[in-house]
């Protein structure tokens, strides 16, 4: 309460100095009074004060006078280095261990290409068993059971190659040409070609698995789509690629 006398008194004695006359004597202030002013006064700073808790600061002269340093930002070096070249293309020459060229790595088309021309049982290298393409024809349903068909795509037909097997030993031979893993390819009047169709039918060459009985034949068959227009067959060859080697086989 006392503290709100003198702050009251304070603040009435302010305002009788600002709207006092000129001529009127100044007000002394007794030392209690002097005191209230002060304490009053340093409150109000100490409560607008946002760097209070900073204390004292020392202020440079420079910045009182109103010039500021300012740091310049260091320049960055260009740099002079150039790009990376390209690497260069992957060569297809396999690398031996002790750092030597080997032998060159092949894709199927390249090893068509070095294909030698033989008869398709010497490509397929079944001992014993003589291997003949017995005809060929165009079908668009090729149907060799009751429970497996084989229908053209829209726009294709279905070349059948017809391939006899035969026994030509006293005994029965076993025959695995699914695991050998061949890829075949038909050239047809040397501008059309097709893969062969991997089918589940018996009689499929490339996934026949089975015994022959000696003398004996088993009929087999390779199933191609090509083109619908193709309404005439002049000349037919058969791409053979087993263990990364290539044959050709005229038909």
């Amino acid at each position: 309460m006392k503290s709100s006398k003198i702050k009251i008194t304070a603040t009435l004695f302010a305002a009788a100095c600002m709207f006092a006359g000129c001529g009127d004597a100044f007000y002394e202030l007794t030392p209690e009074e002097e005191n209230a002013v002060v304490s009053y006064a340093s409150g109000v700073v100490s409560k607008y004060n946002t760097f209070q808790q900073d204390g004292e600061v020392f202020v440079m002269q420079e910045t009182l006078d109103g010039e500021t340093e300012t740091k310049e930002e260091p320049k960055q070096e260009e740099s002079s280095e150039e790009e990376p070249k390209q690497q260069e293309k992957t060569s297809d020459v396999q690398a031996k261990p002790d750092g030597t060229e080997g032998e060159k790595l092949l894709s199927p088309d390249q090893l068509e290409n070095t294909a030698d021309t033989v008869s398709l049982g010497e490509a397929l290298k079944l001992e014993g068993i003589q291997a003949d393409c017995t005809g060929n024809s165009l079908c668009t349903t090729y149907e060799k059971s009751d429970s497996y068909v084989v229908d053209a795509a829209a726009g294709s037909q279905i070349l059948v190659l017809d391939i006899s097997l035969k026994n030509q030993t006293g005994q029965d031979a076993h025959v695995d040409i699914l695991k050998m893993k061949p890829s075949f390819r038909i050239i047809v009047n040397e501008t059309e070609t097709a893969a062969a169709q991997m089918t589940i039918l018996p009689n499929d060459l490339s996934t026949y698995q089975g015994d022959i009985p000696a003398g004996a034949a088993e009929e087999m068959a390779l199933l191609f789509q090509i083109p619908q227009d193709i309404q005439e067959i002049s000349s037919l060859q058969l791409k053979v690629v087993i263990d990364d080697t290539a044959y050709m086989v005229n038909l």
